[in-house]
């Protein structure tokens, strides 16, 4: 979702390497909390999957990285339309995963939000005709062996588990189609779209499309959806709005910290990866020893048969974003502009470019 800046215009200054990695570890602790919170909100009675009132929250985060758009220009009409389109996929997206979530716990959920990386690459060259090394095209494979051992694992934790196992992955893939139609949205050449005006943008409209469901739907229900399982689960309405807004600041931080990472951080789409993988690790060892034995079943303990999806899940995400760093830096365009921290000049056929 980031627009390569103008190839003529001039560079703002880098951040300073401190403030990097602040950004970065902001972007892990934010990737890691949010499924974690996603279950507390299960527990709390907050949850129910037909109300997604945790999901209004949710997107109002994404809406304010709007914030950071400082001075940005307003987009037009017909790109505001279009970004309303690429929201409502996500709109669909983001509920299946977190519903999913609510069913098969944020283990499972860990690993296969994991493959958004992959599927990106996937509808990058559907869609927008982007070529992928073999190296790749292997690393896709590995990714989607990983998510074939999760899923032969989810068969004996029961139905619900398996429903949510398909609901995630299902989601994750429309997650990442929404990433590479924004993509050839905000670098269509025509408007100047910066990727913060850009969130804040579809946040908002996803933002109107909860807000709707919520007068419409879960306002007639809330006694029965909302409110009794507060109270069955023993939580306050001060309790509640905590763990509600807890949802919207991680994700606003999330958002707001993922773009400064991929544009800044050394490596690249490298970094990303490992990054993404960091993630999913965590959030293993995070949902153990909070969860497990506590609340639910196996799902939330990190069992033998998790370790190996994991492992060959990071292991292909890892190996995809090392392919395509290494591919990146051999192109003379693409994302190196904001992947690499300096310029590199290269002269071909007489004409030389700047990358």
């Amino acid at each position: 979702m980031c627009r390569p800046p103008q190839k003529n215009a001039p560079k703002p200054p880098l951040p300073s390497v401190q403030t990097t990695a602040l950004f970065v570890l902001l972007y892990i602790f934010s990737g890691v909390t949010q499924p974690l919170l996603m279950e507390v909100a299960v527990i709390h009675g907050l949850a129910d999957r037909r109300c997604q009132l945790y999901m209004l929250f949710y997107f109002a985060g994404t809406a304010g990285v709007s914030l950071f758009s400082g001075s940005d220009e307003s987009l037009s009409w017909t790109t505001t339309a279009k970004t309303a389109l690429v929201a409502a996929i996500d709109v669909v997206a983001q509920a299946m995963n977190y519903s999913g979530t609510t069913l098969a716990g944020p283990t499972i959920f860990a690993v296969v939000y994991s493959s958004v990386t992959v599927w990106c690459a996937l509808f990058a060259r559907l869609v927008l005709g982007r070529r992928m090394t073999i190296q790749q095209w292997t690393a896709i494979l590995v990714v989607f062996v990983g998510l074939g051992v999760t899923g032969l694992a989810t068969v004996d934790l029961g139905p619900d588990v398996v429903k949510g196992t398909l609901l995630v992955g299902v989601g994750s893939a429309m997650h990442a189609m929404m990433y590479v139609l924004s993509e050839s949205l905000m670098n269509n050449g025509e408007e100047s779209v910066s990727s913060a005006k850009f969130c804040g943008v579809y946040g908002a409209v996803a933002c109107l499309a909860y807000g709707a469901w919520q007068v419409f739907y879960t306002s007639r229900h809330f006694v029965q959806l909302i409110l009794e399982p507060m109270k069955e689960s023993g939580t306050t309405i001060a309790m509640a709005l905590a763990i509600l807004l807890s949802i919207l600041v991680m994700n606003m931080l999330h958002s707001a910290t993922f773009f400064h990472t991929v544009k800044y951080c050394p490596g690249g789409s490298t970094s990303a990866g490992v990054m993404k993988g960091l993630q999913a690790a965590l959030v293993f060892g995070a949902t153990s020893i909070a969860f497990c034995n506590r609340i639910g079943g196996s799902e939330m303990c990190f069992t033998e048969d998790k370790l190996v999806s994991l492992l060959i899940v990071v292991a292909g995400v890892i190996m995809f974003a090392r392919a395509t760093d290494i591919q990146t830096r051999k192109s003379q365009g693409g994302y190196e502009d904001i992947l690499s921290e300096v310029d590199i000049s290269e002269v071909e056929d007489g004409r030389q470019f700047t990358v």
